[in-house]
């Protein structure tokens, strides 16, 4: 009976199925799996993120810069008009632009997360 169990193991080690040459296959596997399920996804997800980030901020920063356009025209091109008690109202001006566009910002959104884009 013993020699039985000495054939069988001389046998599986002569497949390449000893538990060393079984380890090392389960960590090249595991190792395989780990890149394509986590480290690729990772690195698509930060480029796109990146992206992302980049696009949000140069949009930010222009809708900055039109929104002091914007307050600069309505003080130096319509002088006169508001001077005195209506000097803020360029300054009230700028901020419904502001919200406006921002409304029509999230309704965009809105209508894109729900699919209904036309």
């Amino acid at each position: 009976m013993q020699e039985e169990a000495v054939s069988k193991r001389s046998k599986a080690t002569r497949k390449g199925n000893s538990p060393n040459a079984t380890l090392a296959e389960l960590k090249t596997l595991l190792i395989g799996y780990g890149r394509q399920e986590i480290v690729t996804p990772l690195t698509h997800l930060g480029k796109t993120l990146k992206l992302g980030v980049l696009g949000a901020l140069s949009i930010g920063i222009g809708l900055i810069f039109l929104t002091i356009a914007g307050l600069r025209l309505l003080q130096t091109e319509v002088s006169g008009v508001f001077d005195g008690n209506m000097s803020a109202l360029p300054y009230a001006i700028v901020l419904v632009g502001l919200l406006v566009v921002l409304a029509g910002v999230f309704a965009l959104r809105s209508q894109a997360s729900r699919g209904d884009r036309s």
